[in-house]
């Protein structure tokens, strides 16, 4: 059978989302493995510094992925001749996945629509609580660009990763299939029929977002921008130009608001968690109307987290899902949350979802079905909540996070808690001394105005992360729901010997404490937090 790497030979790809974290994981393990890959197109947009200043496609190839840390072991592979092999090998494309056509100029549309073998989509946001409208454009009609993009190409077949949690509220066993075009996860739950309108609710969230953006212009609402401003600013001078700028600001963030809390509201009307869940199964179901003949395969990842060997163990940018909860227990703000210490954490390595998506490339070409593909470890190999915990806190007690003054942070056993319990203990210990204290600014001599705000700023800071995480979180630490894999797996088991080692994407070989502990935290020390002795060094990941 022929290998990935033969098959990949000389062949094209145009790869969307570039700048992200799974699609440079992704490219870097093409060049990587498949080196004899003919080009990679990226589709990267242009973007503006703080300054004004353009920073081109180019700018941001160069900076943002080829000099990244993913990139470092192409670098030494190729050692003086790597800056001459990427600019063969891979192409920057001005675009934007907002707009039509991609924002693509007609002239390396015109290139890339004759050249292109295979269009692989990771673009979008992966933010749960995204203004509904910003998660609309980018996650549902930003696949739908995409998939006609790939109609458009002579010869290309079309890869969409998506994720398993399209599935909503839904518990039990989640199959592998093609999400319904007309119906919601609560139709599926209730097994209704058909009652979920697509095409209307595109419109009325374009519609909605209209109407907020010319609400926030009415004068009884600047009108109370200015008022809350009297109180922020109490003996301070500010200008008239300073004064327009922050009532910009708080119509912009009142404007946030009320989007995201529209798109909450929205997702949970209809049985999923949030705008993120919402707006990629909107995606999907798009995909699924537009894509007629063409081959399309979609890849649903669970929890994405850092690498669990390419292009080196423990690699990671930013917090992914469940690391914001880690990073504040060890940082002692956060010793409990309402999490259900039996369900399964669906945790997938970056690598094992990428070594997935390049099998399926194998696969999809030539195809008129589409399949659907989970990429997730919780009916193969589950790690309970309870276990993470347990994992988390044995780390953290003897390899602590660090305080300002360099000190180690004592982390406490974890607690089991109730989300009512949760916010009875959120509302004694933040919301009613926040109150008082906010009370009590209006009252004091003018020269403690100023020490006692940035108090009150650091509580709602405070208030604002738990209650985000509160509402965020719940809806996944609750929920008890297994994906299928049958397809993923078959396809595993359908590639040669050699293939299964070098795109390995089978997860029983994955020991949870060996990865959690030598790997998954020291990578988010040293790559995120920036503290630490170094990135994780290669250890054995088998299970026992």
């Amino acid at each position: 059978m022929q290998s990935i790497a033969e098959f990949l030979s000389g062949k094209t790809l145009f790869v969307t989302g570039a700048t992200g974290f799974l699609a440079k994981g992704f490219v870097e393990k093409i060049l990587f493995s498949a080196p004899d890959v003919e080009r990679i197109y990226l589709l990267i947009r242009p973007r503006l510094r703080s300054n004004g200043e353009q920073v081109s496609e180019a700018e941001r190839l160069e900076s943002e992925i080829l000099q990244s840390r993913a990139f470092e072991r192409l670098r030494n592979r190729w050692g003086a001749a790597y800056p001459s092999v990427m600019a063969e090998k891979v192409v920057a494309v001005a675009g934007d996945l907002t707009e039509d056509g991609l924002g693509i100029s007609a002239g390396q549309r015109d290139l890339i629509v004759e050249d292109v073998d295979f269009v692989v989509n990771f673009a979008g946001t992966v933010v749960f609580d995204e203004p509904i409208d910003s998660a609309l454009e980018q996650n549902t009609l930003g696949a739908a660009r995409v998939v006609t993009f790939a109609k458009a190409c002579r010869k290309a077949a079309f890869v969409h990763v998506s994720t398993a949690y399209v599935s909503g509220k839904r518990t039990g066993r989640i199959p592998e299939s093609p999400f319904p075009q007309d119906r919601s996860v609560s139709d599926i739950i209730n097994g209704s029929v058909a009652g979920f309108d697509l095409q209307g609710e595109i419109d009325a969230i374009r519609t909605f977002a209209k109407k907020v953006k010319e609400a926030s212009k009415a004068p009884g609402l600047e009108a109370a921008f200015l008022k809350q401003l009297r109180r922020q600013d109490r003996g301070k001078r500010v200008t008239d130009y300073r004064k327009a700028h922050q009532v910009e600001a708080l119509r912009q963030r009142w404007i946030r608001k009320q989007l995201v809390d529209e798109g909450m509201r929205r997702a949970r009307r209809f049985g999923w968690n949030d705008s993120y869940t919402l707006s990629k199964a909107m995606g999907e179901q798009l995909i699924v109307k537009l894509r007629g003949d063409l081959p399309t395969a979609i890849v649903r990842p669970a929890i994405v987290e850092s690498s669990l060997e390419d292009p080196e163990p423990g690699w990671v940018e930013d917090l992914k899902v469940a690391d914001p909860l880690i990073v504040h227990y060890g940082k002692g703000r956060l010793s409990n949350f309402p999490i259900d210490p039996g369900i399964v954490l669906d945790i997938i390595p970056v690598d094992v979802l990428n070594n997935a998506v390049a099998a399926v490339l194998l696969r999809v070409h030539g195809s008129r079905e589409m399949k659907v593909y989970h990429v997730a470890s919780g009916s193969q190999n589950p790690v309970r909540a309870s276990e993470v915990v347990e994992l988390v806190y044995e780390y953290f007690k003897t390899s602590p996070l660090r305080d300002r003054k360099g000190q180690p942070i004592e982390v406490r056993p974890w607690q089991f808690i109730s989300r009512r319990r949760f916010s009875c203990m959120v509302l004694l210990k933040y919301k009613l001394p926040l109150r008082l204290l906010k009370a009590a600014v209006d009252y004091l001599p003018t020269r403690w105005v100023s020490r006692y705000r940035r108090r009150v700023m650091a509580m709602e800071a405070i208030l604002i992360r738990l209650e985000s995480l509160l509402d965020i979180y719940c809806g996944y630490t609750h929920l008890d729901c297994e994906f299928e894999t049958e397809n993923t797996r078959r396809l595993f088991h359908a590639l040669n010997p050699e293939d299964q080692r070098a795109f390995n994407f089978d997860v029983t070989r994955i020991n949870w404490r060996k990865y959690i502990q030598e790997i998954h935290i020291p990578g988010l020390k040293h790559h995120v937090l920036k503290e630490g002795d170094g990135a994780p060094s290669s250890v054995t990941v088998e299970a026992d």
